[in-house]
């Protein structure tokens, strides 16, 4: 099928499209993914640099590939953010055993730092109501820094009393380290805030009742770390007075490292998004659009709220009503199952659109619509009235913000459809 429709775009397309076929857009995309999931990144999160290094690497694509600097004369777009990090070895031992972070554990993004020995004092729904009565039954050791909260939240079949009852976690981390019980899978993100006290999740396989508890967890909390995103520009070849823009975006931040043992590799989240942004901006580079200037951004701080994106849009390279569509993409790493496109529902006929590219080209099994969803950088553009897509892969390996969403097991099973199908959408403007 690829080698057909290569041979067809080869003769119908008149913007090169063919070029990255002959040159194996997938083989560069994996080097992309390969690299920016590598540890030598460290997640690309904010310990060790992560973010900078990664910032670094698309930058330097970018004037490799010939793209103008797109933000005040230069490629760097820097701003600060609020995050919790740890940067610093952890330890978590439940009587004589020492639990492996990443597969037996995770420290909680919001957790603070301590070091210690500590009895068990077991929280589960029978008495999690009564949490002024455990507070004071326990006051004494709670003052003496004795005890750890160990919160289970077994049985509970109610999802919003199950909600209310993992929230005690943090309650209780107002007071003494917490542990939380966890029965699926582990699951890591970044936090703007910190709690006095640790908080852990734990398997519940792994977890020993009544035994003792040993932990040693630092960190560092940044109020303002300094961060980056990343843009480039391609200007249109014809020169029009109505300058018209379109936007190709995806984060290049993740999570970064659980402490010194452990890192988030983020392959699928957001190293494919990124290899996908890489390998259209090495086309347009050698295509330009006649009509439309297109700028290229690569965000950081998504993982920390969408910062890096709604810092874009308070303080915008282009103004944000000349922008004509913007495309944002995120987890491009599967695809055997189709595509998700979020604010499907609000831009009906672009939908539309691109499902009829994609019938017309045999690309992808299905094009999922969806409605709006503040889930990744298309968001504060929506908020703003930018005409937005977010789009996402479906199917496949089902790693995420874990220390399984790897390179070597992401398979990029659609990228040069996709590739294709994004081609010729923003050819159709």
């Amino acid at each position: 099928m690829r080698k057909i429709a290569c041979i067809l775009l080869c003769v119908l397309a008149t913007t090169g499209s063919c070029d990255l076929y002959a040159q194996n857009i997938q083989k560069k995309a994996q080097k992309y993914v390969t690299d920016l999931a590598s540890p030598e990144f460290h997640g690309r999160g904010y310990t060790f640099k992560g973010d900078s290094l990664a910032a670094n690497y698309i930058k330097e694509k970018f004037e490799q590939f010939g793209l103008q600097a797109g933000a005040k004369s230069s490629y760097y777009q820097p701003f600060a953010i609020p995050v919790n990090t740890y940067p610093y070895k952890i330890v978590l031992a439940i009587g004589d055993d020492t639990l492996k972070i990443g597969d037996d554990y995770i420290p909680d993004p919001n957790g603070g730092y301590y070091t210690g020995s500590f009895m068990q004092v077991w929280i589960d729904s029978t008495n999690v109501k009564s949490l002024g009565e455990v507070l004071s039954k326990y006051k004494e050791a709670v003052l003496s820094n004795k005890v750890v909260f160990v919160v289970d939240d077994g049985g509970i079949d109610n999802r919003d009393k199950l909600i209310d009852f993992q929230s005690a976690r943090y309650g209780l981390a107002n007071y003494a380290p917490v542990i939380y019980i966890n029965d699926k899978k582990l699951t890591w993100s970044m936090s703007q805030d910190r709690f006095k006290f640790p908080i852990f999740e734990v398997k519940s396989s792994v977890f020993s009742k009544d035994d003792e508890v040993y932990m040693d967890i630092n960190g560092v909390y940044h109020e303002k770390y300094a961060t980056q995103n990343v843009i480039a520009t391609v200007p249109a070849k014809k020169k029009c007075k109505r300058k018209k823009h379109l936007f190709i975006t995806a984060h290049y931040d993740h999570l970064g490292t659980l402490g010194t043992e452990a890192y988030i590799p983020g392959a699928n989240d957001n190293a494919s998004g990124i290899a996908m942004l890489l390998s259209l901006a090495e086309h347009y580079a050698a295509n330009p659009l006649k009509d439309y200037n297109l700028t290229f951004i690569a965000f950081s701080a998504e993982e920390v709220g969408l910062m890096g994106s709604k810092f874009y849009t308070e303080n915008p390279t282009v103004p944000l009503d000349k922008i004509e569509f913007l495309l944002n993409l995120d987890l491009q790493g599967t695809g055997n199952e189709g595509i998700t496109v979020v604010n499907a529902t609000l831009h009906e006929k672009k939908f539309l659109e691109l499902a009829k590219i994609n019938v017309e080209n045999d690309l992808l099994v299905k094009i999922k619509k969806r409605g709006e969803a503040a889930n990744s950088d298309h968001y504060y553009f929506t908020r703003k009235g930018v005409p937005a897509f977010f789009v996402y892969t479906m199917g496949g390996i089902q790693a995420y913000h874990d220390i399984y969403d790897k390179a070597e097991t992401l398979p990029l099973t659609e990228f040069e459809d996709l590739f294709t199908l994004y081609t010729k959408f923003l050819e159709s403007f």
